[in-house]
């Protein structure tokens, strides 16, 4: 059917389109007086996206907006913050509302959770487009009430938000407390095991200062050592050299009674003594009393000699001896300072182990200190980023029904079903209304229209045929 043959169609039924028309009219507008009048209260909140850390007060970053504001969207319609409302407006002492209760359930579950789910189903959260600004709005037939209800709804999302915050802070500053005293007995342990080592090895000044003095104390040590094994040998061969000066008798050709000035004065006066002795033996004899005389005076001499070199022998044998001493005393001295070098060392290698231990559990005890500071003051923050724009308040005219607008809507329906009626009564019972149903009909050309005539046309053909007669 083309679309000049469903107008005339729709021109030949208008008293079914019409009647429909009126028909739908009426039963809307019926409904919109008659049904009860529904108020829609709105609140408006901010939820700032920016906001800064309230215990540092370093900025937070950027949420993704349209995911964060569509959380807060799920926050606001939860069965939390719905039994939120119910506990602050006390719902549940409503006698209306028990009694409902019980006919809908019949007491079967919690008064509470079937109060909260009725509250959502005329809860309707729209966000803004461009904005982090959220309208909350509720559906009542009292305006008061839908006011009230909005701006509880308002007050028990900020709440539920501020929990959401704080509850998980409290959590952590709970088991940052068990932390914290875990790290502190571990940090009271290491301090009491550094300072028992301390004790134990006597340990006043610190551990490098010492190792510096006992090095120093080895090097010098060593140095002695050097120069004793020197004087060691330079004995040893003043004392080989004596030996085999004795064996020759050649005791008086060594250095060191060379040197020595007590032997060179005895010898000089036991030479003078021995060529006096001999003067004396070309003049007297053996038993002349100036003879005898110089004989004692040259023994005397002789064995004071004796006596002399056996002292200059017996010092560099006590020499040797001493030095020989000496480097053993020093040779274990230096074995004792490398042992206590050594030990230093390892004490020092495990001070250090027992210091970073104490450092490693002080610093885990101050991270965790603050840490639990820092919760601590999340803990109590009674601040949230979301504020109330403009409270809700009791609207003075209902958001439906809008009789205007059902109207409107009414006569769209109206045509459209009165025009689907007229098509469907046509198809059901087809007629000739134009030429073009004629040519489908039949399947025939159409070779000539006889339209009617209009008024007009008749009376010019009545005055035409009146003039025929006259004449």
């Amino acid at each position: 059917m083309k679309l000049g043959q469903i107008f005339v169609v729709l021109r030949a039924r208008f008293p079914l389109v019409f009647g429909v028309l009126c028909l739908i009219v009426a039963v809307v507008g019926t409904l919109s007086v008659v049904l009860p009048k529904r108020y829609v209260a709105a609140v408006s909140l901010v939820v700032d996206t920016k906001a800064a850390d309230p215990v540092t007060g370093a900025l937070l970053p950027l949420q993704m907006l349209p995911g964060y504001l569509a959380t807060q969207i799920d926050i606001i319609k939860s069965h939390s913050v719905a039994l939120k409302v119910v506990d602050r407006l006390k719902l549940t002492e409503l006698p209306d509302v028990v009694e409902q209760y019980r006919e809908e359930t019949d007491g079967a579950g919690s008064i509470r959770d079937w109060l909260a789910d009725r509250l959502l189903l005329q809860l309707d959260v729209r966000p803004s487009r461009e904005s982090s600004v959220i309208d909350v709005a509720y559906t009542s037939v009292d305006p008061r009430v839908a006011a009230d209800m909005a701006n509880a709804f308002g007050d028990a999302y900020v709440q539920t938000s501020l929990e959401l915050k704080v509850d998980p802070a409290r959590r952590q500053a709970g088991w940052f407390e068990d932390q914290v005293a875990d790290l502190r007995t571990a940090l009271e342990a290491a301090q009491q095991k550094l300072s028992n080592y301390q004790s134990e090895h006597e340990i006043v000044a610190s551990a490098p200062d010492r190792i510096d003095i006992e090095s120093a104390r080895l090097a010098e040590l060593a140095s002695q050592l050097v120069v004793a094994q020197s004087s060691m040998y330079a004995a040893a061969t003043r004392q080989k050299q004596m030996g085999d000066a004795v064996r020759r008798d050649r005791v008086d050709e060594l250095p060191d009674v060379l040197g020595n000035q007590l032997v060179q004065s005895l010898k000089a006066e036991l030479v003078r003594s021995e060529a006096k002795l001999a003067d004396l033996n070309s003049h007297y004899g053996t038993n002349h009393p100036a003879y005898v005389s110089a004989a004692a005076e040259r023994d005397s001499l002789r064995a004071k000699l004796d006596a002399e070199l056996g002292t200059a022998r017996g010092a560099i044998d006590q020499s040797a001896e001493i030095a020989s001493r000496q480097l053993a005393m020093l040779q274990d001295a230096v074995e004792q300072q490398k042992t206590r070098v050594l030990e230093l060392n390892e004490q020092r290698d495990r001070l250090a182990v027992l210091t970073r231990d104490v450092d490693s559990a002080r610093a885990a005890y101050d991270a965790a200190l603050d840490r639990k500071a820092h919760v601590r003051l999340e803990s109590e923050i009674d601040q949230t980023d979301i504020a109330v724009l403009n409270p809700a308040v009791p609207p003075l005219k209902p958001a439906y029904p809008l009789l205007a607008l059902n109207l409107a809507l009414a006569v769209v329906l109206g045509l459209a079903l009165g025009g689907g009626a007229a098509l469907l009564g046509e198809s059901s019972n087809r007629r000739v209304r134009a030429r073009a149903d004629l040519a489908d009909l039949c399947g025939v050309p159409v070779l000539a229209e006889l339209r009617p005539t209009t008024r007009r046309e008749r009376r010019q053909l009545a005055r035409t045929a009146a003039q025929v007669a006259v004449a």
